[in-house]
């Protein structure tokens, strides 16, 4: 099937929800919209990341090792807040460029389908760090759906199912990419026990 042909409006077509490439227009405003939002949660967390971190360092040199390990421990959940912001980011990113591939170059079915199993599995994600995205994530679900139906015009058995595994390996590629700049980025979490002294800050 030749996808191109499908971006033009044709008169006399069942299911369809307007031509793809507008649709795929709409899809790839609301993950820059998704975008934004996690850049300045991002920005948020990683200023309160900063405070904590000062927090551990001064309990620490007044000896307050309880107060520090209480410091810490929140550290870590911030930082693992972090990751699931920057993967969730780095997804979106990459699902827009995607998108703008299948915009550009046809290809439907080949690759909607990792970017669709993917803004599946970020959705309840994106929705616990920011609320107001459900909606829009919920949209975005749909349109693509819409451009799945559109181009294979309803028949599933077009759609390769090969493609369907690479929805994965998007969020594992993000994943990894976020946890490097965690790494590169900010000041490890001070390790502390009782029973050895803290690593030097």
């Amino acid at each position: 099937m030749d996808f191109l042909k499908n971006w033009e409006p044709k008169k006399e077509r069942s299911k369809t929800k307007g031509p793809l490439k507008p649709q795929l227009d709409d899809a790839v405003k609301i993950i820059g919209m998704q975008m934004q939002h996690l850049d300045i949660k991002n920005a948020r967390i990683q200023e309160y990341d900063k405070a904590l971190f000062a927090k551990v360092v001064d309990f620490y040199h007044k000896r307050d090792m309880a107060r520090a390990k209480i410091y810490a421990n929140e550290l870590t959940e911030v930082r693992k807040l972090l990751k699931m912001i920057m993967t969730t980011r780095l997804a979106l990113e990459q699902i827009s460029v995607r998108l703008t591939t299948v915009r550009e170059y046809g290809d439907v079915a080949a690759n909607l389908i990792p970017a669709i199993k993917a803004v599946n599995e970020i959705s309840g994600g994106i929705s616990g760090i920011v609320p107001e995205a459900d909606m829009s994530m919920t949209q975005l679900g749909e349109i693509l759906q819409g451009v799945m139906v559109d181009a294979t015009q309803g028949d599933a058995l077009t759609a390769p199912q090969f493609g369907s595994e690479d929805g994965s390996e998007i969020l594992r590629q993000a994943a990894a990419i976020a946890e490097e700049r965690i790494a590169n980025t900010l000041p490890a979490v001070p390790k502390l026990d009782r029973h050895r002294e803290m690593e030097e800050i």
